[in-house]
């Protein structure tokens, strides 16, 4: 039997068909200009795809051909014409250098614009559609038909379709970005003490252990119950005579000896106790306990750990990393100058512990025998992984900053030195960085102080628990965090170097921040505090210092070199050792500092040097180099 159609009440109203008539072009319009804004957005960012500066952005032919330029004017007679050209071709190399770090950061923040305004067109497309399918749809006929066709649950069907098909080719469309760079969390290997696995569950809470059972699908591992301060650990006394992490003992690049020696030359011998080859490259700087020095060196298939003695630099053992099946399935992504060995190690006396760029970690004794290891994946990081390692009371703390803030990957850990057990975790909202987190003592409480965009953050030692935070970087962040005087000090460039005190709690960004400066703001070396001064160090050769409490510039200095080790201070002098081996002791005083002291290594520095009793280590392109009397 034939049954009628039904027809809704506004259909048969001739306003609302004629009102719904004249919101079709606008519909019609809308997605015309949204299609044509998608496609335009997806070409610009294809474009930018293929332009962008995948590696490292110095690595650009034509200022390479000028830093090649500075060598030969200055292998040439010194007259006035090559003086005067050797200047300009500085000053070039000073201003090709701006600009392609310039360059570089510019393209990535057009490609994070360009993706949210891309799926902004894309959103508005398809509301434009479906508004455009609504408006379009065939009202049923008032007549009777044999049987009725339901136009609207097909268009509803189709839209589903289509809108279920748009989805499915976006999320391939990420994954195809993303898989090139994903991080697989992957568990522990060779760990004597039991099974530990990579990261912590999210919160800083602490369980009892469970050596007998194996890491858990989600990811979660067992984890040891808090303790700030463990037996069998070396005193802070012996810390601060050492040089036991990256820029000593507290992070701050200053030496506990005032003996060290201000004139030495490589060339001829005078003032060098020894050269040692170092048999694989790196960028880790050489740490110090006792008799021993130990140093990583790593290439894309090997990682290797290295202990010399101190007395002569003849090398004791070396020692190859073992790694896992997710660790070792591809090299890491790495820029040249980073290197697959840029963290320096840490030692605490009784084991060196050391990292690499594809995210392996091991501990040995001082014997040269494995205590423990363990991988965290290949960090997801497009310059390397370069954060330093921290050992204190009895904990290794790892700072592992990567991907995207929105990706959650980033994380602060603590680790049992003894076992590599994860003692506690902190998962951290910030993005990939390169800064190595330092360890203060304020009213009694110790603090581990981190930087990553846009957060300076203090955690509690004993458990991982967020103390303060202050918004005061942007971007990625190279150099670590200093402090002196209560006073922890952060700086990025083409942000700010601010001045934070260390006593407050919660957000302390309008409150603790006693003053910042945009000038003369380091891209890589870290700062260097005293309690009266505040030097930073770019790349290009500005030394600037600061009055630390009230953030007055009270001199520049320009000095011809590049530079990625962090400035040092022993005794009254400061100690900048630039990257092609040029070495500047400069002299701090009330209006300017004066160079003392100028020589040459022999070969490129990257890493900063370690101070002893009377001695200084410097680690050049290939060898371990001691400064100082035999």
């Amino acid at each position: 039997m034939s049954s009628p159609s039904t027809t809704p009440a506004t259909s048969s109203d001739p306003a609302q068909r004629r009102k719904a008539g004249s919101w079709e072009p606008v519909a019609v319009r809308s997605a015309a200009v949204a299609a044509v804004f998608v496609g335009l957005v997806v070409a610009l960012l294809v474009w930018d795809y293929g332009h962008r500066l995948v590696k490292d952005p110095l690595d650009s032919a034509g200022f390479q051909a000028l830093k090649k330029r500075a060598a030969e004017l200055k292998q040439q007679e010194q007259t006035e014409a090559v003086q005067r050209e050797f200047d300009e071709t500085l000053t070039a190399i000073r201003e090709e250098d701006f600009r392609l770090r310039q360059a570089y950061f510019r393209q990535r923040r057009f490609a994070g614009r360009g993706a949210w305004l891309l799926l902004g067109g894309i959103a508005v497309l398809l509301v434009a559609a479906k508004t455009l399918a609504t408006l379009r749809r065939k009202l049923p006929a008032p007549e009777l038909q044999a049987v009725p066709q339901d136009t609207e649950a097909q268009m509803a069907r189709i839209g589903r379709w289509s809108v279920a098909g748009l989805g499915v080719l976006l999320v391939a469309a990420a994954v195809a970005l993303s898989v090139g760079v994903r991080t697989e969390l992957a568990g522990t290997v060779g760990d004597a003490a039991g099974p530990s696995g990579g990261l912590a569950s999210a919160g800083p809470e602490a369980v009892a252990p469970r050596p007998d059972q194996p890491d858990s699908p989600d990811g979660n591992e067992p984890k040891l119950a808090p303790t700030a301060h463990p037996t069998d650990v070396p005193s802070m006394e012996e810390f601060a005579k050492n040089w036991p992490g990256f820029r000593g003992p507290a992070g701050s690049g200053i030496s506990a000896y005032n003996n060290v020696p201000t004139r030495w030359d490589v060339k001829s011998g005078d003032t060098i106790a020894w050269k040692t080859p170092v048999p694989l490259e790196g960028n880790s700087s050489p740490v110090v306990w006792n008799n021993r020095i130990f140093l990583t060196g790593a290439t894309e298939a090997k990682r290797q750990v290295y202990c010399f003695d101190a007395a002569d630099g003849k090398l004791v053992w070396q020692k190859d990393v073992p790694g896992t099946p997710a660790s070792t399935a591809r090299p890491p992504k790495i820029m040249e100058a980073t290197g697959f060995a840029a963290p320096t190690p840490a030692t605490d006396g009784r084991r060196v512990y050391a990292s690499f760029a594809n995210g392996d970690l091991a501990a040995f004794d001082f014997a040269g025998n494995l205590a423990w290891a363990r991988s965290f994946g290949i960090p997801n990081n497009h310059y390397g992984h370069a954060a330093s390692l921290r050992v204190v009371r009895g904990l290794l703390i790892v700072q592992l900053d990567q991907g995207l803030a929105k990706d959650g990957l980033s994380k602060l850990m603590a680790l049992d030195a003894a076992t590599g057990q994860t003692v506690w975790g902190a998962k951290r909202e910030i993005p990939v960085s390169w800064c190595t987190p330092i360890v203060i003592e304020v009213k009694g409480q110790e603090q581990i102080v981190t930087c990553g965009d846009p957060w300076v953050i203090a955690y509690d030692l004993a458990d991982g628990k967020e103390i303060w935070r202050a918004d005061c970087l942007r971007q990625e962040i190279g150099p670590s965090p200093v402090f002196a005087d209560g006073i922890v000090y952060a700086a990025v460039e083409y942000k700010a170097a601010s001045a934070i005190r260390a006593d407050g709690q919660g957000d302390v960004t309008q409150t603790h921040v006693l003053w910042f400066t945009e000038d003369d703001v380091p891209d890589l070396c870290s700062p260097l505090a005293t309690p009266q001064h505040l030097f930073l160090l770019t790349t290009a050769g500005t030394l600037t210092c600061y009055d630390a409490k009230k953030g007055k510039k009270l001199w520049l200095k320009d000095i011809e070199s590049r530079f990625m080790a962090s400035p040092s201070l022993a005794g009254q002098l400061v100690y900048l050792f630039g990257e092609e081996g040029k070495v500047f002791l400069v002299e701090p005083g009330p209006t300017e500092g004066k160079t003392v002291f100028e020589t040459d290594m022999g070969e490129s520095v990257a890493a900063s040097p370690a101070f002893q009793d009377g001695r200084i280590y410097v680690r050049t392109k290939s060898q371990l180099i001691c400064i100082g009397k035999k």
